[in-house]
């Protein structure tokens, strides 16, 4: 009745009235909703989100931001959506704006918003082109917004476009709390610029403690690069420093504790005499990689650093690694090179050996035999701790010529280190495993090949021949063959590999072809020999001692 009564005494009103009463109305409205969003946030302050202190709060948000650098954003404008309180919280704190990145998003908006709010406050900018496909006007408009702030940058890692104008400015660049710079340039290293960067003008921050240049050379003197605790110099070809400038560069920061040098032609004489030794006495970690043998050879000789325990070396060619880099004048650095390595490998390719050392330092040289490669790792497992045992060595095999697959073998045949063998797709196998079979690499002789062989994987379909030279092989090393006069110990085989992980059937056609051609047939024999705790594995499926095929969790690949 009530809403009829209200109806007819509407029917009776001028439009001025209704006017005048919607007017009343919509203010009694405001008001109603200022006191809900009012009491909505005394209601708020009761909530657990409320309930820490605001000092927590911004550590909590920091923590976040810094373990999630591409959400950095979108953390932000997520925490001011939760509340006022959170909101308010956020937009007034300088330091929770202080982590500015640059890509397709966010646009330059919001950088200008990140480099008000963050006050006066020290800032670290990254950019990278290649990351989100800016276009260049908008590089352009950040980089200028950017430079504006350079006084305030402590760190800042700029990847731009080839030919980058804005970058000009980086030579009259005043950045007194610069601590970490990061420049590169996208495109072409060998034409990347007609002319160095000046950076800083010549004179470097003093704060200034780490430089990484990639396909942006600078004038190469030491008054520039000062003083550094980390140098990294990437992709350089064109004015690319002489050894003399890189080793003057190196005296005038005695406090260096990381250099890495990748991808660099050094220019002037390589075969110039070599300064005085250069002490780096904090220098902790080297990295020369893709550089030639004979630059590589002669930083090793120069750098007299006894702490160096971590390192990496990579040249650019194939090489006799004794005739080239690891000659007596580099002695200095062999025993950190050889020490504290947990693992290696042999990766013997159609005319390719390469060898990888693993551990505190890492290793990978391309030489031109298998020859050489085992007298490389023989000098490599020379420890200075007396019966130290020997570095687990993986040996992958690719080769498809039969007779070249037999020389790896023989060549390799009493390295005590070899606990996995890799045979790969397409490689002839009859040979290798006859020789494996007999114990020895002519019918009748010794020494025994393999005696810690424990992993072996074979890639490539075997014919019967084949499948009779490996039981052979699993019998003998199981000691079910009877043993000859001056036969070693060997180990047994405890897990086997058979078939490539680049397989295209689907599961169900390998599930089929195992039940009706290959179990239980001669895989039954197989995995019995292999014994209660080793492995068989059948196109990735482990198969049990019962004939299931499980599938195997985590399965890690042919050459790993």
């Amino acid at each position: 009745m009530r809403r009829h009564t209200d109806d007819r005494e509407l029917d009776g009103r001028t439009l001025s009235q209704c006017d005048e009463e919607l007017g009343a109305l919509r203010s009694i409205q405001k008001q109603l909703e200022r006191r809900v969003a009012s009491v909505c946030r005394k209601r708020n302050t009761f909530s657990p989100v409320n309930a820490l202190p605001p000092e927590l709060l911004v550590i909590i948000f920091r923590i976040s931001i810094d373990s999630e650098p591409v959400m950095v954003w979108s953390d932000r404008g997520s925490f001011m959506l939760v509340c006022h309180y959170w909101n308010h919280l956020v937009n007034n704190t300088p330091s929770l704006w202080t982590k500015i990145q640059k890509s397709a998003v966010p646009p330059n908006a919001f950088i200008t918003r990140a480099l008000e709010n963050s006050k006066d406050s020290p800032l670290e900018i990254e950019y990278n082109a290649a990351y989100g496909r800016t276009v260049q006007a908008d590089e352009n408009a950040f980089l200028s917004a950017i430079f504006l702030h350079a006084h305030r940058w402590r760190k800042a890692t700029l990847s731009v476009r080839e030919g980058a104008q804005e970058l000009e400015r980086m030579t009259t660049l005043s950045a007194p709390l610069l601590e970490s710079l990061s420049l590169s340039a996208l495109g072409d290293p060998e034409r990347a610029r007609d002319e160095p960067l000046d950076i800083f003008g010549g004179r470097p921050p003093a704060k200034l403690q780490e430089l990484f240049l990639e396909c942006i050379p600078v004038p190469w003197s030491p008054k520039t690069l000062c003083n550094l605790k980390v140098l990294d110099i990437t992709s350089i070809h064109h004015l690319s420093p002489s050894l003399d400038q890189l080793f003057a560069i190196l005296s005038a920061s005695p406090s260096l504790e990381s250099l890495s040098i990748l991808n660099v032609s050094f220019s002037g004489d390589a075969n110039a005499p070599l300064p005085n030794p250069i002490h780096m006495s904090t220098l902790k970690k080297l990295s020369l990689k893709e550089i030639s043998p004979k630059i590589t050879n002669r930083i090793l000789a120069a750098i007299h650093a006894p702490e160096c325990k971590f390192g990496s070396l990579r040249p650019a060619v194939q090489v006799d690694p004794f005739e080239t880099i690891f000659t007596p004048d580099v002695s200095h650095f062999f025993d950190h090179i050889r020490s504290s390595a947990y693992a290696s490998s042999v990766f013997c390719g159609v005319g390719d050996v390469t060898i990888s050392w693993e551990g505190s330092w890492h290793i990978v040289l391309d030489v031109e035999n298998i020859r050489i490669a085992r007298r490389l790792l023989d000098w490599l497992s020379v420890s200075p701790e007396p019966k130290s045992p020997a570095v687990p060595l993986h040996l992958t095999i690719i080769e498809s010529d039969s007779h070249l697959v037999e020389d790896i073998l023989a060549v390799m045949a009493d390295t005590e280190a070899v606990h996995r063998v890799t045979f790969g797709y397409q490689v002839p196998v009859a040979g290798a495993l006859g020789m494996l079979a007999t114990g020895s690499l002519v019918e009748g002789s010794a020494p025994e090949l393999y005696p810690t062989l424990e992993e072996m994987w074979i890639g490539k379909s075997m014919d019967d021949d084949e499948w009779e030279h490996l039981l052979r092989m699993l019998r003998k090393r199981l000691g079910e063959t009877e043993a000859r006069d001056g036969d070693q110990h060997v180990k047994p085989l405890r897990r086997l590999e058979l078939g490539g992980d680049w397989y295209t059937e689907d599961d169900e056609t390998v599930i089929t072809e195992f039940r009706l051609i290959h179990w239980p047939n001669r895989l039954e024999e197989v995995r019995r020999l292999l014994g209660h705790d080793g492995v068989l594995l059948w196109y990735r499926w482990i198969v049990t001692e019962d004939g299931t095929l499980q599938d195997q969790p985590g399965y890690r690949g042919w050459n790993n």
